[in-house]
């Protein structure tokens, strides 16, 4: 028996019950103690006639834009609860809605799913707040393969741990996280990256993403399908940390396929779901009672976990039938005992949630609220994303190399560029030819950091989405870490390509003219980079990127000042050229070039028109002299309207999400 007769006093509200669970107190809360956490009070999780609605997509040919988008119902009035204390196995034949019902518990559906039901803790509507108070271990592990796993760990105890720790007692926890999850071998090794001769183990990973989920010690804990891809000892010992963990008073809820019997067996309570519905839910040997007594006994040689799924899925060919076998489970565990003693506990935590309205009580008045680690700043976040970022970008072999070729290809680039053009003359052929190597400095600038930058948000957007679903850090932070990682390189590459062609050239020899054309074509890097990361962030895949990145390009490019008159552009198109960081950074180096020339020479036949002065170059362009600070300034705020534009687009993506 899990409960007793008798009633309880809550909050000044006198509660009246059935039952109790023998491992709870009198205020219905479960002390634990171990080297999982201090000693802390437990959490008991219930969710009451809960059903899940996805959106279902519109067919090619569905017009009807006024009609709301369809939807299909995933779960339907499904109930249970979890006590502190246990290890639960959430199982079910594929489609079963196990996922979608751990999601829903934890509070990370995906935009447009509609939740409709009670979901409490410990009395409690939580809501939003589930993602500080709960860890998620997710089925696939997405890590930053660059690091080491204790730089992992210690990245993750910047942003996780509560912003009061100390540098000592972050460095502890990751330390016990790695001597407990037997990760000590192994912690400076790098986690894994594509390319790479040394890297982690399926079960290294899985246990470092454990880690991860368990560092700030949380109360509850959602795993899914933490032993797949496993062999059977790592699946055990991975379902055996979790099984300490239990034992020591957490509420671990854990969603797993095709155990071996001694992993299943280490299972305390398990829950069947099928077709979107509670088959079963209660202790791992009174299934295989309740479905003996329906007729479908397990053979000795079976594999109960493997009997149950057989029994519960949906046989192709065969469809009604099982349909039919599925729903008479359903309805028979629903008027059984089993049921009713889960109804309990769901009741009694009802009538706490009634006496916790009563008296004006909110989670946040609950024990387990003030273990919940307060956030670190907007700068600790930003800091230390900047960091990871930029050892990523270091480290990474297939970003190293790939950028190595780059600026190898970017000197050669430079070289020819300076052999074809070397010592220009200033005369009335060679203003054509330092019109052209201006225009070449803008191009060769523009183009690779343009295009260098486009993989960064698709490459990453899975471990994004899913640490800042995990409230890890803000979008903002994130983005601007990102663009904070791209300057050094946009500095350094401009400033090697000019460092090689300038002089080969045989441009303006004094020093300001040189460092003004560096700064110049540094702007250009950067603001055509900062174009580059708003399309980035904006679509999820090269080739929507390219489709709408290429024509805006081209726009641009023609508009920049060297293949047309900008003065006889159509109206219609001709603001394009102030949205133009290639005019803004042509005008701007063709006036520190020519504005100081005051002769140049004409060795044209009589009659044939020569222009004497600098002066005379740059309103030949129809640019204005008086422009270079402006150019400055301007190609600065679309730097910033353009990451502007893709933080807000990234921010949307991660919402919609």
């Amino acid at each position: 028996m899990w409960l007793l007769s008798g009633s309880v006093v809550t909050l000044g509200l006198k509660v009246n019950i059935q039952k109790q669970p023998e491992d709870y107190t009198a205020s219905g809360k479960h002390y634990g103690y171990g080297t999982w956490g201090h000693k802390q009070e437990g959490i008991t999780l219930t969710w009451q006639e809960l059903s899940v609605y996805v959106p279902q997509k519109k067919g090619w040919f569905q017009t009807d834009y006024s009609q709301h988008r369809p939807f299909k119902r995933v779960l339907s009035n499904v109930s249970g609860a979890v006590r502190p204390g246990s290890l639960v196995a959430l199982m079910g034949a594929s489609g079963a809605g196990k996922s979608t019902l751990m999601n829903a518990l934890a509070h990370r559906t995906p935009g447009g799913v509609v939740v409709d039901g009670e979901i409490l803790v410990n009395g409690h509507r939580v809501n939003s707040a589930m993602t500080s108070l709960a860890g998620y271990v997710h089925q696939d592990d997405l890590f930053v393969g660059s690091l080491t796993v204790k730089e992992h760990l210690t990245f993750m105890t910047r942003l996780r741990m509560d912003s009061t720790s100390s540098h000592k007692q972050r460095q502890a926890r990751v330390m016990e996280l790695l001597k407990d999850l037997g990760l000590l071998k192994v912690q400076n090794t790098r986690i894994g990256i594509p390319g790479s001769d040394k890297s982690l183990s399926g079960g290294e990973r899985k246990r470092l993403a454990f880690a991860t989920e368990i560092l700030t010690d949380p109360p509850l804990l959602f795993c899914d399908e933490p032993t797949t891809g496993l062999d059977s000892y790592n699946a055990r010992k991975m379902v055996k940390i979790m099984k300490d963990m239990a034992s020591r008073g957490k509420t671990i809820l854990c969603t797993i396929h095709q155990p071996s019997s001694e992993v299943f067996m280490m299972f305390d309570k398990l829950l069947l779901l099928a077709e979107g519905r509670v088959a079963y839910m209660g202790s791992s040997v009174g299934a295989l009672e309740f479905l003996e007594s329906l007729g479908h006994k397990c053979p000795a040689t079976f594999n109960p976990a493997d009997y149950y799924i057989h029994t519960l899925a949906v046989f192709p060919g065969h469809e009604a039938r099982s349909r039919e076998r599925i729903r008479r489970i359903c309805d028979n565990f629903a008027v059984s005992a089993y049921c009713k003693d889960i109804d309990i506990t769901i009741q009694y935590q009802d009538n706490i949630k009634i006496a916790n309205m009563e008296c004006g009580s909110t989670y946040k008045d609950e024990p387990f609220f003030s273990k919940i680690p307060k956030k670190p700043g907007w700068l600790v976040q930003w800091w230390w994303l900047t960091w990871r970022s930029l050892v990523d970008s270091y480290r990474n072999p297939a970003i190293h190399s790939i950028r190595i070729m780059q600026k190898n290809c970017k000197c050669l680039i430079a070289l020819l560029i300076g052999i074809c053009y070397t010592n220009v003359q200033v005369n009335q052929a060679g203003i054509q030819d330092i019109e052209g190597v201006l225009f070449i400095f803008i191009t060769e600038n523009t183009f690779p950091s343009l295009y260098g930058v486009l993989n960064i948000f698709p490459q990453e957007m899975p471990l994004f989405l899913r640490e800042y679903k995990n409230g890890i850090y803000r979008s903002d932070t994130y983005y601007l870490s990102k663009m904070i990682s791209l300057i050094p390189g946009f500095i350094v590459d401009p400033l090697v390509f000019c460092l090689i062609c300038y002089w080969m050239v045989g441009l303006q020899r004094h020093f300001y003219h040189f460092a003004m054309t560096v700064l110049i074509t540094i702007f250009t890097a950067n603001t055509a980079s900062a174009c580059g990361s708003m399309f980035s962030a904006m679509f999820e895949s090269i080739p929507y990127i390219m489709l709408f990145l290429i024509p805006f390009d081209v726009v641009l490019l023609i508009s920049g000042g060297l293949f047309i008159n900008l003065t006889t552009m159509p109206w219609f198109i001709g603001w394009v050229k102030y949205l133009s960081w290639f005019m803004y950074s042509n005008e701007a180096l063709t006036i520190t070039q020519w504005l100081d020339v005051t002769n140049i020479t004409c060795e044209m036949p009589p009659g044939v028109p020569c222009i004497h002065t600098g002066k005379q170059v740059i309103q030949e362009y129809t640019f204005d002299p008086s422009h270079l600070s402006l150019d400055f300034g301007l190609m600065a705020v679309l730097y910033c309207c353009f990451h502007l534009l893709g933080f807000f687009g990234l921010h949307l993506r991660a919402k919609r999400k």
